[in-house]
C-alpha cells in the first residue's frame, strides 16, 4: 500500500485502466468459452433429434417386414431408399454403417459402399468409423467428434455425429 502512496495520480489511474481491461478480457474470454460449449450442446440436441427422425423412418420398415408385409431385404433397401435423400442443416446428411465397420449406405460417397472403413482416419488420426462402433457397443448412442470434408469441398472440417 505504501508504494501505491508514492506513484503518481496518472499511474495509479493507469494501473486502474490496466486492471479494469484485463479483467474484461477474463470475463469475455469466459463467457466465450462458455457460449462455445452452449453451441455445442444445442448442436449435439439437434443432431440427437435429426437421427431420432431418422430411426423412426427405419423403424417403420422393420414394422413392416416384422408383420410380413415386405420381405427382411425389401424393408433394409426400402429404408436405405428413405433415408438417401433426406437433409438436415442444409447440406447435412444420413449414412448407414455395420458395426464391422463397413459402409452399407452412403448418399454422397457411393464408392464408399460396401468398403471396410475400420482403417479410415481422419486428419488427426482418429479411426473415425473405429469410434463411432466404439461409442455405440459403450454406451449404445453417443457422439463422435471428427474431421471430414462437407459435400462439394475436399477439405475437411470440423463435424459431429
Amino acid at each position: 500500500m505504501l508504494a501505491l502512496n508514492r506513484l503518481s495520480v496518472s499511474r495509479r489511474l493507469g494501473m486502474l485502466v490496466v486492471c479494469a481491461v484485463l479483467g474484461m478480457i477474463v470475463l469475455i474470454t469466459l463467457f466465450m468459452l462458455s457460449e462455445r460449449t452452449l453451441i455445442m450442446e444445442e448442436r449435439k440436441i439437434s443432431v440427437r433429434q435429426t437421427v431420432e427422425a431418422a430411426h423412426g423412418l427405419v423403424v417403420h420398415y422393420h414394422g413392416l417386414a416384422s408383420k410380413g408385409v415386405i420381405s427382411e431385404d425389401e424393408a433394409k433397401k426400402q429404408a436405405m431408399e428413405a433415408l438417401r435423400p433426406l437433409r438436415y442443416s442444409g447440406t447435412e446428411y444420413f449414412w448407414i454403417n455395420d458395426m464391422q465397420p463397413r459402409m452399407v449406405m452412403h448418399p454422397i460417397r457411393p464408392d464408399l459402399q460396401g468398403q471396410d472403413l475400420s482403417g479410415n482416419k481422419d486428419p488427426t488420426g482418429l479411426l473415425l468409423f473405429m469410434e463411432f462402433v466404439k461409442t455405440v457397443q459403450k454406451d449404445g448412442a453417443g457422439f463422435v467428434s471428427y474431421m471430414w470434408p462437407k459435400p462439394g469441398n475436399d477439405k475437411p472440417v470440423e463435424k459431429i455425429s
